[in-house]
C-alpha cells in the first residue's frame, strides 16, 4: 500500500485540532464569565490533539516520506496517550453542558471517568498484541463493555425543565458518545478482520489509521463545537432563534 493519503491524514488532523484550538479560545470572550471553563475545555482537549499529531505526523514522515506499514502502527502509542487525556476530558465537557441545567447527579462524573480509563487503557492492550490472540479479544470486549457503559450512564441523563438549546446540545453530545465513539472500536475491529482474513495487513493499517483521524476531528471538534453553541445561546450571545 502506498502511505501518501495516510500521511496526509496525520497533517489534516494536525491542522483541524489547531484550528479548532485557536477558534475555541476565541470564543471564550463571548460567554458569561462561569461558562468560559466550557471552552477552556474545548480548547485544551484541541490542544493536546494538535500537539499529538504534529508528533505523530513526523513519525510518518510527512510531508513526502518513504514509510512503510510499521511507521504507521509505531503511531500507537501517542494515540493512545492522546485519547487517555483527551477522552476524560471530553466527559467533564458533557458533565459541564449538562450542569448549565441543574445539579449534577452525585458521582457521575468519576463514575464515567474510571470506565474511560479502563476503556482506554484495555483497548490499548487488545491492540498491541497478536491479531486474533486470547489477550487482544479478552481486552477488546472488556473496553468495549466500558465503553457500553458510559453509553448507558450518559444516555440515563435527563433534563425535565431543561431550557430547549441545553436540551438540543446534550442530546447532540450523546450522540457523538454512542456514534462517534463506536467508529474506534470499528476502526480496531476491521484491522483485525483483515490481517486474520489473511488480507493486506499494511492495507488494514492504513485504513485504520485513517478512520481514527476522521473520529478523532469529529468527536474533539464537533463536541466542543456543540458545547460552546449552547454556552453561547445561555450568555445571550447567540440567539436562541437561529437553533
Amino acid at each position: 500500500m502506498e502511505f501518501e493519503i495516510v500521511q496526509a491524514f496525520f497533517m489534516l488532523g494536525f491542522v483541524a485540532m489547531a484550528a479548532g484550538t485557536f477558534w475555541f479560545f476565541m470564543e471564550r470572550n463571548d460567554l458569561k464569565p462561569e461558562l468560559r471553563t466550557i471552552a477552556t475545555y474545548a480548547a485544551v482537549i484541541t490542544f493536546v490533539a494538535s500537539i499529538m499529531y504534529y508528533v505523530m505526523k513526523d513519525v510518518v514522515q510527512f510531508p513526502g516520506g518513504s514509510i512503510t506499514a510499521a511507521d504507521v502502527d509505531a503511531t500507537l502509542p501517542l494515540r493512545y496517550i492522546d485519547w487517555l487525556i483527551t477522552t476524560p476530558l471530553l466527559l467533564v465537557s458533557f458533565a459541564l453542558v449538562v450542569a448549565m441545567a441543574g445539579p449534577l447527579k452525585k458521582g457521575m462524573v468519576l463514575k464515567l471517568i474510571v470506565a474511560d480509563i479502563v476503556m482506554i487503557a484495555t483497548g490499548y492492550l487488545g491492540e498491541i498484541g497478536e491479531p486474533g490472540s486470547a489477550n487482544n479479544v479478552i481486552f477488546f470486549v472488556i473496553s468495549t463493555l466500558a465503553w457500553l457503559y458510559i453509553v448507558w450512564v450518559v444516555f440515563n441523563v435527563k433534563l425535565p425543565g431543561a431550557e430547549a438549546h441545553i436540551q438540543v446540545a446534550v442530546r447532540a453530545m450523546k450522540w457523538f458518545v454512542i456514534a462517534g465513539w463506536a467508529i474506534y472500536p470499528i476502526g480496531t475491529a476491521t484491522q483485525e478482520f483483515i490481517e486474520l482474513g489473511g488480507g493486506d495487513a499494511s492495507l488494514a493499517i492504513g485504513i485504520a489509521a485513517i478512520i481514527y483521524v476522521i473520529a478523532d476531528v469529529l468527536n474533539k471538534v464537533g463536541f466542543g463545537l456543540v458545547a460552546i453553541r449552547a454556552a453561547k445561546i445561555s450568555s445571550g450571545t447567540m440567539e436562541k432563534a437561529t437553533q
